[in-house]
Formats: structure tokens, sequence, C-alpha cells
């Protein structure tokens, strides 16, 4: 599932267990550090917002991070898995 960092970078989520999301991103962050990034979808973008729990170093240009989202709607969580599945 490709994101938009609100950096502009783009990253792609890859794993959601419906409270921590493991994505592929080209800049690492910090434990605590805030993760914004918009979903692009055909009908618009939705924002989301988390705290990293931690980054690590896949190649010389990505890095896996791991992030909790802060107060994720039932809506939001359901369209997270439902994106991640296809």
């Amino acid at each position: 599932m490709k994101i938009r960092l609100d950096s502009g970078e783009d990253a792609e989520a890859r794993t959601f267990d419906g409270a921590l999301l493991t994505l592929l991103s080209p800049r690492a962050f910090a434990p605590g550090a805030p993760i914004r990034f918009v979903l692009v979808l055909e009908e618009g973008e939705r924002p989301f917002e988390g705290r990293a729990i931690g980054s690590k170093r896949v190649d010389d240009s990505q890095f896996t991070v791991r992030m909790r989202f802060v107060n994720l709607r039932r809506s939001d969580r359901e369209l997270l898995l439902h994106q991640l599945e296809h």
C-alpha cells in the first residue's frame, strides 16, 4: 500500500495488525517521533498520524519502520486492513 510521508517522500505500508503498522520508508524515525502520512486512494487522500516505535536499516536507501497510531478510528482501521489485503 503506497503512502506519502508529510515530508513528501513516498513510502510503502507492509503490514498492519490493527494496532501496529510496519512500513518501508526512505528515512528512519527515532522512537517516539511523530509520523504523519496520507494514504493515497482513488477517491482522495486520508491523513494518519502515529508514533515511531523504531527503525531498522534494510539497505542503503530504505528503513523498516514500526509505528503505533494516535487516535485511530474504527473506520480508518478497517480501511487500512482492507487496503493491505488488496
